[in-house]
């Protein structure tokens, strides 16, 4: 009987080839985009793999062949709250299985091993997704950029000395999505030092 020879693919592995193939010539060509890794969501809750921001603020979870697909449920539920794309990218061996439980919208890349190095090959694209949540969105930024984005819009007047869950809940309510989206995406594009 013949078995598929499966190379095992570590994460450190899958990230810098998913940096150098994938993300760098398609999304970081013009100077204003970034990508970032470890980005932590949610207040602590969760952190992606990879987050790239550029007109989209698009997602990536790597699971390699060490990982298991049990947190995806989690992952999903959150990360679909502030991407406004996702993608799974998993180790080949978890391919049927990631087929099986993939959220419509989201991208799935699957990782091999092969002898030129690590393949990066897309089984689907990922599509925009439309279930942001305007809290979540707001909790991505520091204290300081919520009062700029506030004061910008003339809505900072009585902010200024509240405590951080009050400016998100103010960003979240007085900006309409899509401002609250791109203000948010700005936002983070700015940071230079990526701890608060």
């Amino acid at each position: 009987m013949h078995h598929t020879q499966y190379y095992m693919t570590h994460d450190q592995e899958i990230r810098v080839a998913l940096h150098a193939e994938w993300i760098a010539p398609r999304y970081l060509s013009d100077s204003t985009s970034r990508s970032v890794d470890e980005l932590v969501l949610m207040r602590g809750k969760h952190r992606v793999d990879v987050a790239v921001l550029n007109d989209e603020f698009h997602g990536f979870e790597i699971k390699s062949a060490s990982d298991n697909l049990d947190r995806l449920p989690s992952q999903q539920e959150c990360y679909s709250k502030v991407f406004d794309r996702i993608s799974l990218v998993v180790d080949e061996r978890h391919l049927e299985r990631a087929v099986a439980i993939v959220p419509p919208c989201w991208g799935l890349l699957a990782v091999r091993r092969a002898t030129q190095g690590t393949v990066i090959d897309e089984i689907w694209p990922a599509r925009r997704n439309f279930k942001l949540d305007p809290l979540s969105l707001s909790q991505l930024l520091w204290r300081d950029e919520a009062i700029q984005i506030l004061a910008e819009r003339n809505l900072a007047r009585g902010f200024r000395s509240k405590p951080r869950k009050m400016l998100w809940k103010a960003v979240a309510e007085k900006l309409v999505l899509e401002d609250l989206r791109n203000a948010v995406r700005e936002a983070l594009k700015a940071r230079t030092d990526w701890r608060e």
